[in-house]
């Protein structure tokens, strides 16, 4: 199975590099600092028409890893910035189709589309998007389903680890985890009891894998470890793991936040058997020895 990865960052590189074993991968992107370490890489801009259509798709899964807004972002026209970003994407669905790409994997927000919800969240409820970012998922997801190609909706809550740039400040806990070993300020925008669903990088390429085993389409699905956890057992965990405290300065966020979320995968289990491998802790763990290494400690 070819397996096409488009978005050169975090997710894609991690990802591939996990799946390149498993499946004839690739990696599509614009340059970035990830590039130079990945043996997949291919230079293309996804959103370039021109590009795409000397690019080879032909019955392709094609995994999109691009986030062209911000999980923090914020705009006096919001609706200008979906209609671009519809636009783009309009471009791209219809460039994948007309090269026979067999299937177009998304990678979605369950940690912000639902909004607030009092319990697990699963796919059969309402969306509640509060934010520009969660906005814009929730548009390219029903724009998706309306396309007529064959997808999958996955709706990620908090993955975290795997290799990441030196100094690269992206998820919470590499961010505590170095900020406790480097004696550095925590810059916290949410209340310490938020609640969130945290789950290891490892755990997300396991579950792309039986899905893609399993030849599952059509599907919205949770992805995450279905445990809700408060920022502030984060923080104690990273204190513990790393021996050291975590300097912390409170600051105002003016982009609305979830205070609450953590996702139900019974869904995902039942189709693939899923079940999250890596614990928190043992997550935090890993983490903290690879910042260690990292910076020498």
């Amino acid at each position: 199975m070819r397996l096409i990865f488009l978005g050169c960052g975090y997710l894609g590189f991690n990802l591939s590099e996990q799946l390149k074993h498993d499946f004839e991968t690739e990696l599509w992107g614009i340059d970035s600092p990830y590039a130079p370490k990945s043996d997949c890489f291919r230079l293309v801009d996804a959103f370039d028409a021109d590009a795409m259509r000397n690019m080879d798709c032909r019955d392709a899964v094609v995994v999109d890893t691009v986030s062209l807004v911000g999980n923090n972002a914020s705009s006096d026209d919001e609706e200008g910035v979906l209609s671009a970003l519809k636009q783009k994407y309009e471009g791209l669905l219809k460039g994948l189709q007309e090269g026979g790409a067999k299937q177009f994997v998304f990678f979605s927000s369950g940690g912000t589309v639902y909004g607030n919800i009092s319990h697990p969240a699963s796919e059969s409820d309402p969306v509640h998007p509060m934010s520009l970012y969660a906005r814009s998922k929730v548009m390219i997801e029903d724009l998706l389903k309306e396309s007529g190609m064959d997808y999958l909706i996955l709706r990620l809550s908090n993955p975290f680890g795997g290799y990441q740039l030196a100094g690269k400040k992206q998820g919470v806990i590499p961010i505590l985890i170095r900020a406790a070993l480097l004696n550095e300020v925590f810059t916290m925008w949410i209340d310490g009891h938020s609640v969130r669903d945290y789950f290891y990088i490892d755990d997300l390429a396991q579950a792309l894998r039986l899905l893609l085993e399993k030849d599952v389409h059509r599907e919205i699905l949770n992805v995450g470890s279905g445990i809700p956890t408060e920022l502030n057992e984060v923080i104690a965990a990273v204190e513990e793991t790393t021996g050291c405290p975590v300097r912390i300065r409170r600051e105002e966020n003016n982009v609305p936040m979830v205070s609450a979320i953590v996702l139900n995968t019974e869904k995902l289990q039942k189709l693939t058997g899923y079940s999250p491998a890596v614990s928190l802790a043992e997550g935090i763990c890993l983490e903290t020895l690879r910042i260690r290494k990292e910076e020498g400690l």
